[in-house]
């Protein structure tokens, strides 16, 4: 008779097969798992065959992966540049490639004719505004009669002066077009002496290149192209600026304009690194008072003056060799009816005659006045009609005069000076 088994004897047999199936289990899992990584190194291995031979590019094309959509991190650059993957650039080669590629569109190059030359591109310019409005430099614009602006995609348009300001070397043109792009603009304030910097512009005729650089200095006066005028704030760098920069955007690492190239310090006629840019402030103020009234009107003083120096304080005994002396006053101007008072005592001066013993300015509205650079930039910001507070220093003393008002400056009055 056959002994039925025990429950003991069923639970062990139970747990027998639990571990068999269990051992089994493992086994097809161990098996599956040498398999999977098999065929992993088999696919690296091809993978890395198909990239040298190829590229990333080539392999993710292959994969039927659109790669020309996908960009590369917040930069938003192509993923791949050819068959450059974006990855393999530093992050400063992605900041140039992007801020470049942001913009460029809004960079464009000017050119002027008249009557007695043939068009030339003569600089770059800024699109201000998607209306059609485009900064330059005065100079750019030059004597032309027209002006012809070209486009990064190789289109063109005729311009129409808006007007200029010689003594900022701004230009404001404008291009019957609204689909434009305009520049993203900055703040001078917003950089340190030692920030990397860029600049787009067509020196030589290499159109659209692109320099890079830092802020080499801050707030430079700089004398304008007639010799006499003073552009305050001036931003220094050392990017490569050459003929033909002119007019075009200096950026901050962000891509934004802070500045319009103007000039560059050069004893050999070519790029030295030492560069200056008109700030961003002073062009969005000049080309907006252009935009609404045609034209930038400012303030002057209606006298002769002359720049103090040793040798004049000497011969006239001044107690002070710095600031501007008034030589003469415009009988029944606004300088004389103030109170200002000219010299008596003629004498040569170089070429000039100049009147000694008259007031030497020293501050106007409590700015410090030393030399012309000093004279010229406080009435940069002035208008017509405006009144400022003088101190001078007269039979040595000094006191202010409350209230001169100011004439309007023009190419005439602003040469009665002496230097």
């Amino acid at each position: 008779m056959n002994r039925r088994p025990t429950l003991k004897e069923i639970l062990i047999a139970f747990i027998a097969l639990l571990l068999s199936i269990t051992v089994l289990i493992l086994l097809l899992i161990w098996t599956q798992e040498i398999d999977r990584e098999n065929r992993m190194e088999d696919l690296r291995r091809a993978l890395h065959e198909a990239v040298e031979d190829g590229g990333e590019r080539a392999v993710m094309e292959a994969a039927g992966i659109p790669v020309s959509d996908i960009r590369y991190s917040y930069e938003d650059i192509p993923l791949f540049r050819g068959e450059k993957g974006a990855w393999k650039l530093s992050e400063e080669d992605r900041r140039g490639i992007s801020l470049y590629q942001n913009a460029a569109p809004c960079v464009v190059a000017v050119s002027s004719s008249s009557s007695s030359r043939s068009a030339v591109e003569d600089g770059a310019g800024v699109i201000l505004s998607s209306e059609g409005f485009i900064v330059t430099n005065n100079h750019v614009i030059g004597s032309g009669e027209s002006y012809k602006v070209r486009f990064l995609d190789g289109s063109e348009s005729e311009a129409s002066l808006i007007g200029r300001d010689p003594v900022s070397d701004l230009a404001v043109i404008k291009v019957d077009r609204s689909d434009l792009e305009a520049i993203a603009v900055g703040s001078v304030h917003s950089v340190s002496v030692g920030e990397n910097v860029y600049a787009i512009g067509h020196p030589y005729g290499f159109e659209w290149s692109l320099s890079r650089g830092i802020v080499s200095g801050l707030g430079r006066r700089i004398r304008g192209r007639d010799g006499n005028t003073v552009i305050p704030g001036m931003i220094q760098t050392d990017a490569l600026i050459n003929p033909g920069n002119s007019g075009g955007p200096l950026l901050s690492a962000d891509g934004r304009m802070i500045g319009i190239i103007s000039s560059i310090y050069s004893e050999s006629g070519g790029g030295e690194g030492i560069a200056f840019a008109i700030p961003a402030e002073t062009v969005l103020d000049v080309s907006g008072t252009i935009i609404s009234a045609g034209k930038v009107e400012r303030g002057w003083l209606d006298l002769l003056s002359v720049e103090l120096n040793p040798v004049i304080a000497e011969y006239a005994s001044l107690p002070i060799d710095k600031g501007i002396l008034i030589s003469e006053t415009v009988p029944g101007g606004k300088s004389a009816a103030a109170g200002l008072k000219g010299g008596s005592a003629a004498t040569q001066y170089g070429q000039s005659v100049i009147y000694i013993g008259g007031d030497v300015i020293t501050a106007l509205d409590g700015e410090r006045i030393e030399d012309y650079d000093d004279y010229f930039a406080f009435f940069f910001s002035s208008h017509p009609g405006d009144k400022v507070d003088v101190t001078v220093l007269r039979d040595g003393t000094e006191m202010t005069i409350e209230d001169v008002e100011l004439i309007k400056q023009d190419e005439g009055n602003i040469r009665w000076i002496a230097r």
